[in-house]
């Protein structure tokens, strides 16, 4: 029995407000493809520009948000951008059964199209830096240092919920980067080019490359004054709290 790739009339309500039929026809049709595991990879990339377009959309929100110093909804937006960021992640458990052989049968028809085109995931570079720049803003006009707000978290926690929402967002952008380079790695190889002549293995790069530095070297410095200031000298361990 040959596949429908069309589901339902189009008529309901919910078929009108989701336009599924304009989604279904966003994929090729069954003779159109390369093989049966097109479909997967179309879907795969297809839903992915659909969710890096919610997180680019929290992140502008949450930088409005900061700058209203409404900091509880900005922490709740970045926080699920980072769980919509790690799903993504997992998501790509599904073309790793992919065989290489069969993936490039598919990757003929690319052309010259890369990932690295991908319009959101430029997109959403451009849209991460003003949460920082918003949130050293934020510090400024409180006279506040990252230092202070961990070390005075229940003082500050507005800040610090917010702070570390920023810091899970940005864990998880860098383990999805990490994913996709596995990924990568798996089906095409890392000594390879990529379809833009870039080399494969230039991913790998990307995967440690924090869009919020500074709040992962407060956390070294967080570490040391700690030390500094309860565990005993030439100990090796740290003093006991009460």
């Amino acid at each position: 029995m040959a596949f429908s790739h069309t589901f339902g009339e189009g008529t309901s309500d919910y078929e009108k407000y989701i336009r599924t039929q304009d989604l279904y026809r966003l994929q090729k049709t069954p003779d159109q493809w390369a093989n049966e595991e097109e479909l997967l990879f179309q879907v795969i990339h297809q839903a992915m520009e659909l969710w890096l377009k919610v997180v680019i959309q929290h992140c502008e929100q949450s930088t409005q948000w900061i700058a209203q110093e409404n900091l509880h909804e900005a922490a709740r937006f970045l926080g699920r951008s980072a769980g919509i960021l790690r799903w993504l992640a997992d998501s790509l458990e599904f073309p790793r059964s992919m065989a290489p052989w069969d993936y490039h049968k598919i990757r003929m028809g690319l052309g010259q199209g890369s990932g690295q085109e991908s319009p959101t995931y430029k997109a959403l570079h451009k849209a991460v830096p003003p949460i920082g720049a918003a949130f050293a803003g934020l510090l400024k006009k409180h006279s506040l240092t990252a230092d202070q707000v961990h070390q005075d978290r229940t003082r500050h926690q507005g800040m610090y919920d917010l702070m570390f929402a920023m810091v899970q967002f940005d864990q998880e952008l860098m383990h999805w980067k990490y994913r996709h380079f596995q990924l990568v790695k798996r089906i095409i190889g890392d000594a390879v080019m990529s379809l833009k002549g870039v080399p494969a293995s230039s991913l790998k790069d990307t995967c440690h490359e924090a869009q919020f530095p500074d709040l992962w070297t407060v956390i070294n410095r967080t570490t040391g004054a700690y030390n500094e200031k309860f565990r005993p000298k030439g100990g090796g361990g740290y003093a006991a709290t009460k």
